[in-house]
């Protein structure tokens, strides 16, 4: 009820009781013109424990106390003369208290202002709960700098997005700035992503499932941030979508940095792959040949001795030399694996072929299968990274799998380019293996870095039991730009 209102009630005590149905937590005091409390009503009484005899027939002053009477007598004789004031003030008993009190004329039938009421209103609770909400309002804009996370809530049916001050620093606006969703989408959102964002805002109006997706914003200084969108829908009682609530966090740097590992990573993968070149030249050109050599001179020497010699030592250089050719072949195999000539050659469909032919192989699989929907060379950074996943993968599967058929499948798309190698075998724990760090394990771990580096998406999919699916995604292009699903 509004102080204009109070004063129109009528006089008497069943006006008085009109004002404390209406406002059962506030004390109504009526004074006649020498400032004398002639009723007194309201739930605030009780509340209390006070009395109509505790005031009635006293001084209005008096209620304040002798450091406060002075500024209520103002407002009392204000009252008076047909004005309505307000006052805040502490208790008198209880200074811990504190009070609002609405001083108003009162008219007689006549018009004529005969004296005057004041609405007494404990608000001690109210203000230490106002206080409470500033400070928390207050922590939650520290916690939102700190994060670099901003808060907006978006009315569907007004367009209108409130922000927090946060989300106003990271879009580089003033803090308080009044706006509607549509205006800014076209204001702040970077060209290239815009028509994704409406994509998204057309889909929140009729679906309020929780949302999140990563976009670019340019400030108003010109400037580009990368920011994490996140939020979810208010559906009203008839069912439909009203708002949404959500997030924005400036994630700029972490994705720079994270660009940044890509990149160095790559550069490591490089330098590995240039290395193993050189090592693969050298023990061919070098250890290979000399062993050749070695095994030429034995099967000479025993020629040499031929019936002459000794059965035993025949036998001996024999064997030798069968040693020394096994070795040989290995040590062949060994190149192969650290530059394998027929990926540079053939390409990479051919490469897994020959891979998985060797996996079934050694492991005695039913069935090793590739399938490819290549139609022509990748780029040979995207060979070989894929290249050396499969590689790991089934060589996991020839020491660890127990797998009966094994699939190597590569599928293309217009944003690049998906390996998948699946078993049928012992499967694992994924949680376990993460925490474990010696060299069984390592081989996830380099698959999941190598794809990364190159700003793709590494994933496995396992279970005790249930076979095993490791799958890499890489882009066709930049090599360093982030895969996006």
């Amino acid at each position: 009820m509004t102080a204009e209102a109070a004063g129109q009630v009528p006089p008497g005590e069943a006006g008085f009781q009109l004002l404390a149905d209406e406002l059962p937590d506030v004390i109504i005091v009526a004074f006649d013109p020498e400032l004398m409390m002639w009723a007194a009503t309201g739930g605030g009484l009780r509340g209390h424990g006070w009395t109509a005899e505790d005031f009635v027939g006293r001084e209005l002053p008096r209620i304040a106390g002798s450091s406060q009477a002075e500024a209520v007598e103002a407002c009392a004789r204000a009252a008076l003369g047909g004005l309505c004031t307000e006052l805040e003030m502490n208790g008198y008993e209880e200074t811990r208290r504190l009070w609002s009190i609405t001083f108003v004329p009162l008219a007689d039938a006549a018009g004529v202002v005969s004296g005057g009421m004041a609405l007494c209103r404990d608000i001690t609770e109210q203000r230490r709960a106002e206080e409470l909400l500033r400070a928390s309002q207050h922590q939650l804009a520290v916690a939102q700098r700190i994060a670099e996370v901003g808060s907006w809530d978006w009315d569907l049916a007004t367009d209108e997005l409130a922000m927090s001050d946060e989300l106003c620093r990271i879009f580089g606006l003033a803090p308080g700035s009044k706006v509607a969703m549509g205006p800014v989408v076209e204001l702040l959102i970077h060209p290239a992503d815009l028509e994704r964002v409406k994509g998204e805002l057309a889909r929140m109006r009729s679906d309020p499932a929780p949302f999140r997706f990563e976009h670019r914003i340019v400030r108003t200084d010109g400037t580009v941030r990368t920011v994490m969108a996140r939020g979810e829908g208010v559906v009203g009682e008839d069912g439909q979508v009203e708002r949404f609530i959500g997030t924005e966090q400036d994630i700029t740097e972490r994705r720079r940095a994270d660009a940044e590992r890509r990149r160095l990573l790559h550069r490591v993968y490089e330098a590995q792959e240039g290395q193993d070149r050189r090592l693969a030249a050298d023990l061919h050109d070098g250890h290979v040949q000399s062993l050749a050599a070695i095994g030429f001179k034995l099967e000479q020497a025993r020629l040499r001795l031929g019936a002459s010699g000794s059965p035993e030592v025949d036998e001996l250089l024999w064997q030798v030399t069968k040693d020394l050719s096994a070795e040989v072949t290995s040590l062949r195999r060994t190149i192969g694996r650290l530059r394998p000539l027929v990926l540079v050659e053939d390409g990479l469909e051919a490469a897994l072929r020959e891979e998985a032919k060797s996996a079934c192989n050694r492991a005695a699989l039913v069935s090793c299968e590739v399938t490819s929907e290549l139609d022509g060379r990748l780029d040979p950074v995207v060979e070989t990274a894929l290249f050396r996943v499969a590689q790991q993968a089934l060589a996991n599967v020839v020491d660890h799998a127990g797998a009966t058929h094994a699939l190597v499948a590569i599928e293309c798309s217009a944003k690049g380019v998906t390996l998948r190698v699946s078993d049928d075998g012992c499967g694992f724990d994924p949680d376990h293996v993460q925490v474990l760090a010696d060299i069984a394990h390592f081989g996830l771990i380099a698959m999941r870095e190598r794809v990364e580096a190159l700003g793709g998406r590494f994933l496995v999919v396992t279970a005790p039991g249930d076979g095993t699916v490791v799958e890499a995604k890489l882009p066709l292009t930049d090599p360093i730009v982030r895969w996006e699903p």
